[in-house]
């Protein structure tokens, strides 16, 4: 009984620690905002963003919660290099949409991403959907200057809800 009663009192102790450090890196990664530089490789592979070569201007932020992932990212390319960026993500040039503005930045995020999409710009923009796991896309491009569009990217990973059955039959994570 006594160690049973320590092992529980250890993984609870363990658990809390465990928690308070993840929403210590979250807040901290929440207030810090765009991180100049490209995100690693893992975050680019997860979330399906390939960063062409020869890309300046990188910045990236990721946000977390239990219902989505997402990561923000923004580069400047040349005509090939968003060629490659929309070929990677199986779309083209073509699926822009002169005029729109695909990415939404809410309210919550504004401050810590800060981006804007005003007119008086050539925007152009696409959204491409994906079933789970797979991540969605948001995609807005300025085209102010053809031969070096600012790329804006947002890859967001939805998860199921508590409760609800996922494929398989399996419930999802808590949420």
């Amino acid at each position: 009984m006594l160690l049973t009663a320590i092992s529980v009192g250890y993984l609870v102790v363990s658990g809390l620690q465990s928690h308070s450090a993840a929403s210590e890196r979250e807040v901290r990664a929440q207030t810090a905002g765009l991180v100049r530089g490209t995100p690693s490789a893992v975050q680019c592979g997860v979330y399906q963003v390939p960063i062409p070569p020869g890309a300046h201007d990188v910045e990236f932020y990721e946000a977390n919660s239990w219902q989505a992932d997402s990561l923000y990212v923004r580069f400047t390319t040349d005509r090939a290099g968003l060629g490659a960026f929309l070929a990677r993500l199986g779309t083209g040039p073509a699926r822009l949409r002169e005029g729109m503005t695909a990415v939404e930045v809410s309210a919550a995020r504004q401050g810590q991403v800060g981006w804007r999409f005003p007119p008086g710009h050539r925007w152009a923009g696409t959204t491409l959907a994906a079933p789970a796991p797979r991540p969605a896309h948001e995609i807005t491009v300025d085209l102010d200057d053809p031969r070096n569009p600012a790329v804006f990217v947002v890859s967001t990973i939805r998860f199921p809800r508590r409760g609800r059955a996922a494929p398989g039959g399996t419930t999802g994570p808590a949420g």
